[in-house]
């Protein structure tokens, strides 16, 4: 339920599940209104823990698969059932902090629509509506013969 402080933006997302391969916008609920980038991070974060926290307190009863979610975890060749075997408590504070670190080493860069935002403590004017893309970049290692 949106209450009168929240806004909602939409993150786009390509889970490696997913059959189409394509990338999908999800609605993302934010709590507070976001003025920086830093702050736009802690939000995203305390957001998906939130989400994250919901999920796992339903998983004691797990939904039957979808045929699209059969279908996509036989394409990955890894099933799951949606039981959280985690029972870790999550340190929020930690995650923020790990997040803010990976986009400062570049390990993560984020768009609104086309245009990047590197600057994490500069002004950040965001609606509703606003889509935000983050894309996680993988380092590949190998030899040079």
């Amino acid at each position: 339920m949106k209450d009168n402080n929240c806004i909602q933006v939409y993150v786009c997302l390509k889970h490696m599940g997913n059959i189409t391969k394509e990338v999908k916008q999800y609605p993302l609920l934010l709590k507070n209104m976001p003025r920086t980038f830093r702050e736009l991070i802690n939000e995203s974060v305390h957001a998906c823990i939130t989400a994250y926290k919901a999920h796992a307190n339903s998983a004691p009863n797990p939904a039957p698969l979808t045929e699209e979610q059969f279908y996509g975890m036989r394409e990955i060749g890894k099933f799951t059932f949606g039981v959280h075997y985690n029972e870790n408590a999550i340190d929020e504070a930690k995650a923020i902090e790990t997040a803010i670190n990976a986009v400062q080493d570049g390990l993560v860069r984020v768009f609104k629509r086309n245009d990047e935002i590197t600057d994490l403590d500069a002004e950040l004017k965001i609606t509703e509506g606003d889509v935000f893309t983050f894309v996680r970049l993988t380092m590949l290692s190998g030899r040079m013969w």
